[in-house]
């Protein structure tokens, strides 16, 4: 699952990962904010991607709808219990990526407390993912050779971005961003993430220990 601020971060960040784990299981791509004009070309994006699309429907992220938002992100994750969840790096120039990052840790946590009101669900693994903000060392690489051009079709549909930075800026920073991701893994093209740490075990946690370290 990919919770992003904005309906085009879900393909610039991780469209190629979207796709990939489209095909061997389910993705799942939350756009925390509504903007009428991309809510058509998220719904084609996600087709292309082979994504579920959600949109939680808020103008803004600030101070002020925070704590909806956070309940937001927690009641989507708490529904479709993601192995992995995927959003911003935390330092973005963009504020409200930051503020949507900052959220979705706290969502994370909360929703793997037994102490809530409903079952608890533990995120194994959180990532975070660079869209023009590239991370300077990357811990994480994914090979998305195959559905490259899947996500280029993808990028091609935000229309209504494809102003910002100059003609065509986003197909070709993307395209080269994955490139040069590609040429440090050994592959075509890929992405880059980082880890953020989260907690997996505890005395609120499902799991209260590990016997010997856990895969993720």
């Amino acid at each position: 699952m990919t919770i992003f601020a904005h309906q085009d971060d879900e393909t610039f960040s991780a469209g190629g990962i979207l796709a990939k784990y489209a095909q061997i299981g389910e993705s799942c791509a939350v756009t925390v904010t509504s903007d009428e004009a991309r809510r058509n070309e998220f719904k084609d994006a996600c087709e292309i991607l082979g994504c579920r699309g959600i949109i939680l429907e808020n103008r803004n992220v600030d101070n002020s709808n925070e704590l909806s938002i956070k309940k937001q992100i927690v009641d989507v994750i708490r529904e479709f219990k993601p192995d992995i969840v995927v959003t911003h790096i935390d330092f973005d120039y963009h504020h409200e990526h930051k503020k949507v990052r900052e959220l979705v840790e706290e969502a994370v946590e909360w929703v793997s407390h037994t102490t809530s009101d409903n079952v608890a669900h533990q995120v194994s693994a959180l990532w975070a993912a660079e869209t023009t903000v590239l991370i300077p060392v990357p811990q994480i690489y994914i090979d998305i050779s195959e559905h490259n051009d899947c996500r280029l079709k993808a990028i091609e549909v935000y229309e209504s971005q494809s102003h910002k930075g100059g003609d065509g800026f986003y197909s070709r920073f993307h395209s080269t961003r994955t490139r040069l991701r590609g040429i440090q893994a050994e592959v075509e093209h890929a992405e880059a993430f980082v880890r953020v740490p989260i907690t997996t075990a505890g005395s609120f946690k499902p799991t209260k220990h590990f016997s010997e370290f856990p895969d993720n």
